[in-house]
């Protein structure tokens, strides 16, 4: 046996992969929510799961980090690929390659983490970067309702936890990183994360939402 990896995805694109994954001798785990696709895809890999992968308990089951790889192929459900990347992150996982629709998406996945972007239709995309002159929001790429941003921490958040604030559970914002200054990178899925004045956070959400949060007058 080559490998072991899980491709979360059952698109043409997933599909293909996971099969010519498995004839290439490797142990292939596959994970849809469409119980139609994983059905047809079960002989031929290792294990077809029926699951959502944008679930925190889904992907903590999956023991994600005993795979050499994990493959995203649900680049139609963008919201969903972002929470799953994030979620992958979290649990530790070596090395994630997504697929990729359009460059904006391309963009927004490096920034949260992706290890390889897959972008098969590249060279037809839209490049739908925009510069945001709103005061606290330094950085936003748009995906139709849904944007992801670099942002200040307000005021009212500095000083505080992660888990004192609850962002995502009270704003429906989520944080995929937080950037320290003269430092590295945190892991901001520890929740006693302190935010400070001068943190820049990385969010994803509604665009409304998280201008409704973070712009400041």
């Amino acid at each position: 046996m080559r490998g072991n990896y899980a491709v979360f995805g059952l698109g043409s694109f997933g599909k293909t992969l996971a099969i010519e994954l498995s004839k290439g001798n490797n142990n292939v785990v596959v994970v849809d929510i469409d119980e139609q696709k994983v059905r047809e895809c079960r002989e031929y890999v290792a294990e077809a799961i029926v699951a959502d992968v944008s679930n925190e308990e889904v992907i903590r089951e999956l023991n994600v980090k005993e795979y050499d790889a994990v493959i995203l192929g649900m680049s139609s459900h963008f919201e969903a690929l972002v929470l799953a990347v994030t979620l992958l992150k979290q649990e530790g996982v070596k090395k994630i390659y997504a697929k990729a629709s359009t460059a904006i998406q391309g963009k927004i996945l490096s920034r949260i983490g992706v290890d390889e972007l897959i972008q098969p239709e590249l060279d037809v995309a839209e490049r739908l970067s925009q510069r945001l002159t709103m005061d606290n929001i330094q950085d936003m790429f748009k995906f139709k309702d849904y944007a992801i941003a670099e942002v200040g921490v307000p005021e009212e958040m500095q000083n505080k936890t992660l888990r004192e604030l609850d962002i995502r559970n009270r704003y429906h914002i989520t944080v995929l990183l937080i950037k320290k200054v003269n430092g590295p990178d945190e892991d901001i899925w520890s929740p006693d994360v302190v935010l400070e004045a001068e943190d820049v956070l990385t969010v994803f959400g509604s665009r409304r939402a998280i201008e409704s949060v973070f712009k400041q007058d």
